[in-house]
């Protein structure tokens, strides 16, 4: 496929859309809990916010391409599970999110509920945050992990 002025046209497989937006919205809902194991009215705030901020204002920035660019369209569903778990050929960060959006909001339901989970889990320890934070830990350890470019297997596939 050649590359158009807005990018290549994408064609997100159905396993990836359905399951990276579940695994999306546990991912938030863990984040919320995370905070309402420290602060019930934040939790219930961070979930509103991110779910206005995800589904909202980053499923609007991935439908501004036109859907032709988007051999099925997904509505944007597509992009948003494409940005936390697809592969990096999935990810359309040069021409809709823009890097820098790509990391704010990474770390925006990643690195930032992990870091509080820690920090909750440090000054009142119970087994229920350390899980919160193992679990949001294995979110974005491999949301991040999907971003590193993949290593040819065998020197004949580097042409």
């Amino acid at each position: 496929m050649t590359e158009l002025k807005n990018g290549r046209p994408i064609f997100f497989p159905e396993n990836l859309v359905l399951f990276g937006n579940i695994a999306l919205f546990l991912w938030i809902v863990l984040d919320s809990v995370a905070f309402m194991l420290y602060n019930f009215t934040t939790g219930i705030v961070f979930f509103i916010l991110t779910l206005i901020l995800i589904y909202g204002v980053l499923h609007l920035l991935g439908c501004l391409r036109p859907c032709y660019n988007c051999i099925k369209c997904t509505h944007g569903m597509g992009r948003l599970a494409a940005l936390y778990f697809g592969r990096r050929i999935f990810k359309d960060y040069k021409y809709n999110y823009k890097l820098p959006t790509a990391i704010f909001f990474t770390l925006y339901i990643g690195g930032f509920p992990a870091a509080f989970a820690l920090y909750s889990t440090i000054v009142d320890f119970s087994a229920i945050k350390a899980a919160v934070f193992v679990a949001l830990l294995v979110f974005t350890t491999y949301g991040a992990l999907t971003w590193r470019p993949r290593k040819p297997k065998n020197p004949k596939e580097e042409v």
